[in-house]
């Protein structure tokens, strides 16, 4: 998968890493043009913490979870526990810019036990086998209260594509690629950090204060917003036209945020 899976990338979950791939529309799980275009279905990724020994014991967990897949009611939920041990009581958040995954976050509501490893699972009852676990990390012994740090941003610039249809995996976009991204964390030298994304208004106003439109990663230093191919489970509501402004944040594993950088995109593109 693109950029997204950064430095920081998600590990696939075992137990569907062998999803097999279905026929559907395009737009559909697992689509694929006739003959052409094969693609795996979205499936449950831990972003945060991901088998780490020394999270934060205030970290939250960030995961991608499949629109099929989210929690609808008290038997099917995503859950964080202690391995061996009972369910932590979390606060769940949804970032949901309409694409085929949605980002999820658990933020516990009382500090994680130190030196302790955790599990996060998914469980539904009605199917087999009832209960995923997609993911593990283990605390450490603090917490993080210092905000990471976001530096100067690269171009940033909308992309289409001229070969879009035909039988190929490539639709018309448009899709955002942000370059020249640097950030780390002054507590955590390998703090795995995720990027807040805030899609301004027709006056280029982004409200800090609210969550941001959805929370992705970064690979070598380069964003991508929005889909970008029939593969690419993610989407960004992402106007057609006209310059926009996105407003970007570096996110730590404990939900801290570097101040917001602004830039400017003229959605006319370039075309490929």
């Amino acid at each position: 998968m693109r950029m997204r899976r950064a430095a920081f990338a998600p590990r696939l979950a075992p137990a569907l890493a062998a999803a097999a791939t279905t026929l559907a529309a395009p737009g559909g799980p697992g689509e694929r043009e006739a003959g052409a275009c094969s693609c795996m279905g979205p499936r449950l990724t831990l972003l945060s913490p991901e088998r780490v020994d020394n999270a934060p014991v205030n970290a939250r967990v960030r995961a991608e979870v499949p629109a099929s897949r989210l929690p609808g009611s008290a038997a099917n939920k995503l859950v964080l526990r202690a391995v061996g041990g009972a369910e932590v009581a979390v606060t769940m958040r949804t970032f949901a810019p309409g694409g085929r995954v949605e980002v999820v976050e658990l933020v516990p509501r009382a500090s994680l036990e130190p030196s302790t490893r955790y599990e996060v699972a998914f469980v539904d009852p009605e199917q087999y086998p009832s209960t995923i676990v997609f993911g593990t990390f283990r605390t450490g012994g603090a917490a993080d209260t210092t905000p990471p740090r976001l530096g100067r941003l690269g171009p940033a610039s909308a992309h289409r594509s001229k070969r879009a249809g035909g039988g190929s995996c490539q639709i018309a976009g448009p899709w955002v690629v942000v370059e020249g991204v640097r950030a780390d964390d002054p507590d955590r030298a390998g703090a795995q950090l995720s990027f807040g994304v805030w899609l301004g208004d027709a006056s280029g106003g982004i409200d800090a204060s609210k969550p941001p439109t959805t929370i992705v990663s970064a690979s070598r230093r380069v964003l991508h917003v929005g889909r970008t191919s029939l593969c690419d489970p993610h989407d960004f509501p992402l106007p057609k036209a006209g310059p926009i402004w996105l407003g970007i944040a570096a996110l730590d594993e404990a939900g801290n945020a570097s101040p917001l950088r602004r830039v400017r995109v003229n959605m006319a593109g370039r075309r490929r």
